[in-house]
């Protein structure tokens, strides 16, 4: 049985609040609600009010509660210490949460639990309400079609359309929701870019920033079917029609403009789909062209892993513990000629002989091996080298070098659970973790406190440099990721009130995304989704149409309404579940690859 394991280099570094030392009330009141929305919410907001609690709800969280001899409130405003909210932060007597409550909640950094004690005692003020122009499926085609005929015909065929309007029109995602959606979208695009250049699509006029054009060619897209692979994976590919009425010929007139112009049935995608599902296997693998083994990508890269063993021509480091694995890591540095930096790691499978870097560091063992007798034995690893853009691709292999899609747990593991489970999925665990790129917590313990002598003594010494020339390495190849991050994302990300941060003081954008998107969908999630700018016109829909509760749609007018799992809503049957619901409103016509 072949032995499997990888690692993502590193541990996950929880958001940094940057925070002024006067932060205006607006500013304060979007950091709080932040931290409620991604440390409480789950339980408190949303299908899940435990204790009767939605944190993201001014009304809820100042109400009084208990008997009227006892009366509590969460929130006091201006006054912490008649605040339960501040009390728990505080671990107080009464207190359960957040030190003992959900991963999200003991996960909570001290800075945040400062910052909602200063909010609190500043009022608790919640940020303005956004208030978004409602865009339809009219709004949108229209923009688009005008958008296109604003191109060269040779253009129009290369440009393809990402759409995060459900998230626009959705008044209950703040404006800093939206401009990290668009930041995930533009980082997700960039890190399956085998172009040179950082590419920044253009926004659709019309569209309130909801909508962007991608031209393929700017990613390198234009040389394999890229978008079809896409597409072959993609739940939500609706056709307008259906409904017979003015209004549903006209939608139809205009995406038949749309399709035509860019001579694709499908050339508008839902953005945050993309983002969370063309960051893992098998889409990630497919549009980066990813080789199935580790031999192949040293000749994509120009890379002789074994040559450089010999001729002392890498650096490594080995240590006992990471954020990801209980076991030995090794970590090793190449360069060549086709990337700024290529780094493996070596893991291991607990309770391994020939795992015990101190006892073996001159590993992996190979033909004409100069040190068999000092060779580890490993189970697996990681590969994380620079893309021509300066961001940062991945591949995690198994013991004998072949691509593989996760990591098994017993080896590595993502403690933050990016999409709910601890699997480390390749590429978008990975992208998460390295939000800043190459990560520097670590310590070589094999230079000094090896258990090997003579020549293969001196061969230690050549390929484990001192810790502080290590770091030097690994920090320079950091700041290129940070840099070409920086650009990128910072005109998105570091606006308005946040024009004085750095991309680096906001959650990473792409875990933001797959957190969002894998939640439970509640019924105005699926309102939006569907188009419909009012959930009660959804609702007086369900109760009229028997299909519509034959296909489950019946927990969403329930009292409480219940909610529906995502991967539900993407169920595929021929057609996903989405597409059938979308069928029976007469909403438009499942488009199936």
């Amino acid at each position: 049985m072949l032995r499997i394991s990888l690692l993502c280099l590193g541990f996950w570094i929880l958001p940094v609040w940057c925070v002024a030392d006067e932060p205006s009330l607006e500013s304060l009141g979007i950091q709080a609600t932040e931290i409620l929305r991604n440390r409480c919410l789950r339980c408190h907001g949303g299908a899940g009010v435990e204790a009767g609690l939605d944190v993201l709800s001014h009304d809820s969280l100042i109400q009084p509660r208990g008997a009227a001899d006892s009366t509590y409130f969460f929130v006091t405003p201006g006054k912490p210490e008649d605040s339960r909210l501040v009390d728990a932060l505080r671990g107080g007597a009464d207190s359960w949460m957040p030190q003992s409550g959900s991963p999200e909640a003991a996960a909570m950094t001290a800075a945040e639990k400062d910052l909602l004690s200063r909010w609190v005692a500043a009022g608790a003020p919640f940020p303005r309400e956004r208030k978004p122009r409602f865009l339809g499926d009219k709004d949108v085609l229209t923009a688009i079609r005008t958008y296109q005929l604003s191109l060269r015909p040779d253009d129009r065929v290369w440009t393809r359309f990402y759409s995060l309007v459900h998230l626009q029109n959705n008044p209950g995602l703040s404006e800093l929701d939206l401009r990290l959606s668009r930041a995930a979208l533009v980082k997700t695009l960039n890190s399956l870019s085998t172009q040179p250049d950082l590419y920044t699509p253009s926004t659709v006029p019309g569209t309130e920033d909801a909508v962007y054009a991608v031209d393929l060619r700017k990613l390198g897209w234009d040389q394999r079917p890229v978008w079809a692979a896409i597409l072959a994976q993609y739940p939500y590919g609706l056709r307008p029609g259906g409904a017979q009425n003015d209004a549903a010929a006209e939608l139809q007139d205009l995406a038949r403009d749309v399709a035509k112009f860019s001579e694709a049935d499908q050339p508008v995608l839902r953005a945050d789909w993309f983002i969370v599902n063309a960051t893992q296997p098998p889409l990630y693998h497919e549009i980066l062209n990813l080789p199935t083994t580790l031999q192949e990508l040293e000749k994509q890269l120009d890379l002789d892993l074994q040559g450089n063993f010999r001729d002392g021509r890498l650096q490594r480091a080995g240590f006992a513990r990471s954020g990801v694995s209980r076991q030995n890591r090794l970590l090793e540095r190449h360069t060549s000629s086709r990337t700024a930096y290529f780094w493996i790691s070596y893991d291991f499978l607990p309770r391994r002989a020939r795992g015990d870097l101190a006892r073996f560091p001159l590993g992996p063992g190979f033909p004409g091996h100069p040190f068999p007798g000092q060779a580890f034995d490993h189970d697996g690893g990681e590969a994380i080298w620079a893309l021509p853009n300066g961001l940062q691709a991945y591949i995690l292999l198994d013991a004998v070098g072949g691509r593989i899609d996760a990591g098994p747990i017993d080896v590595v593991f993502d403690r933050s659970a990016i999409l709910g489970a601890p699997a480390i999925l390749n590429g978008i665990s990975c992208i998460a973790c390295h939000r800043a790129g190459m990560i520097t917590e670590f310590r070589d313990e094999i230079r000094a406190a090896n258990a090997v002598g003579g020549d293969a003594a001196g061969k230690v010494r050549e390929l484990y440099p001192a810790h502080d020339d290590m770091q030097a390495l690994v920090r320079k190849d950091q700041q290129l990721y940070v840099a070409a991050q920086q650009r990128l994302l910072g005109p998105i990300l570091c606006v308005g009130p946040d024009a004085g941060k750095q991309v680096l003081d906001f959650a990473e954008p792409v875990r933001k995304v797959a957190e969002l998107y894998s939640r439970d969908l509640t019924p105005q999630d699926v309102a939006f989704e569907l188009g419909y700018a009012e959930l009660e016109l959804l609702q007086q829909d369900i109760r009229a149409n028997r299909e519509l509760l034959k296909l489950g749609l019946g927990t969403l007018i329930q009292n409480p309404p219940g909610t529906l799992k995502r991967e539900k809503w993407e169920t595929v049957d021929g057609s996903s579940l989405m597409q059938d619901v979308a069928a029976a409103l007469r909403l438009g016509v499942p488009l199936l690859q």
